[in-house]
């Protein structure tokens, strides 16, 4: 199994990710704001290449499966994009759109 399907098998079963909707103050972005995926910066092996300079909408923060979050500032940030395809991606990974 490759490394990014594993750490997403562990935190869909195990860790069970909290899922936070709602705009949390010191959080890089907000619900609702437009972001671009930019061209994995960190060159993170579990980065999803198909969302590569996708506009899509901060859905969620979250802050509890075992990536090394920190709270506020450093959530994984939930996206979805225009096609309802949903994933997670570090602030360092988005650019917001005004």
């Amino acid at each position: 199994m490759k490394i990014h399907l594993c750490d997403r098998v562990i935190a869909a079963t195990i860790l069970k990710p909290s899922y936070l909707k709602f705009d949390i103050d010191g959080a890089p972005y907000k619900i609702g704001d437009k972001v671009k995926v930019n061209n994995n910066p960190n060159m993170d092996e579990t980065f999803n290449n198909r969302f590569f300079n996708a506009i899509c909408e901060v859905i969620y923060f979250e802050y509890e499966c075992g990536c090394g979050q920190t709270f506020p500032e450093d959530p994984m940030i939930g996206i979805k994009s225009s096609d309802g395809e949903i994933d997670e991606f570090w602030k360092e990974e988005l650019e917001l759109i005004s």
